[in-house]
């Protein structure tokens, strides 16, 4: 299979494809290679990127290229593959976590998302990045702190809700670039599930509203 799709790719030029349907099907045959060959899938995304293709195919490949699942340990979280690092430096289980916060999004919200890779802070320029059409989650994984401490607790309340920021760009399927309206509705998803997950936090919001404090005041 993998040699006939190869020579497919090869053929067709990509040089000027404006398309969605395109792009989601030549990203979608170089998913499969890469998943079924890594060094065929990076010979082929090598060739494309080296051919002139749109910024945004070749963001999609420059991400495909940088994942090899040889550094991943696998498992499955609410039947969502998930991919961890194998050389992450964390002192606790990372599955657990990512069990009790998806059990807070509702399932209509995480349809579609094929893989969160849970990475090093490192691999990635952010605490975590959406990337549109592949409908993966990269979550940035940097809290090496002794579980129940006050650091760890306070680092993982920033991962968490990185982790929904996440799937609010799934949710309103926002398209690559960081743009302020984007942002703005991400993190008011994430706003309102972390509000559900820590009510306590809103009743301190409510508090200090009462009291004359508005949280909502910009400097």
């Amino acid at each position: 299979v993998v040699p006939a799709v190869k020579e497919l790719i090869f053929k067709s030029d990509w040089s000027n494809n404006k398309f969605k349907e395109l792009t989601r099907y030549l990203t979608g045959l170089v998913c499969l290679i890469h998943d079924l060959d890594e060094k065929e899938g990076k010979q082929i995304i090598r060739h494309i990127i080296s051919s002139g293709c749109p910024h945004h195919i070749k963001s999609l490949l420059h991400s495909l290229s940088q994942f090899s699942q040889a550094d991943y340990k696998r498992y499955k979280v609410k039947e969502i593959d998930v991919l961890e690092h194998k050389e992450l430096s964390a002192k606790c289980e990372i599955k657990p976590y990512l069990e009790r916060w998806l059990e807070y999004v509702p399932k209509e919200d995480v349809r579609e998302i094929v893989r969160i890779l849970v990475v090093r802070p490192g691999d990635i320029d952010a605490s975590g990045l959406y990337t549109p059409l592949l409908c993966k989650i990269t979550l940035a994984w940097g809290n090496t702190f002794k579980p129940n401490s006050f650091l760890f607790r306070l680092l993982l309340f920033s991962i968490e809700h990185s982790f929904y920021h996440e799937i609010g760009h799934h949710v309103f399927r926002h398209t690559f670039g960081q743009y302020p309206i984007q942002e703005k509705e991400a993190d008011s998803y994430a706003s309102i599930i972390m509000s559900k997950a820590h009510p306590q936090i809103g009743r301190l919001v409510k508090l200090l509203r009462a009291i004359g404090l508005d949280t909502d005041k910009k400097a």
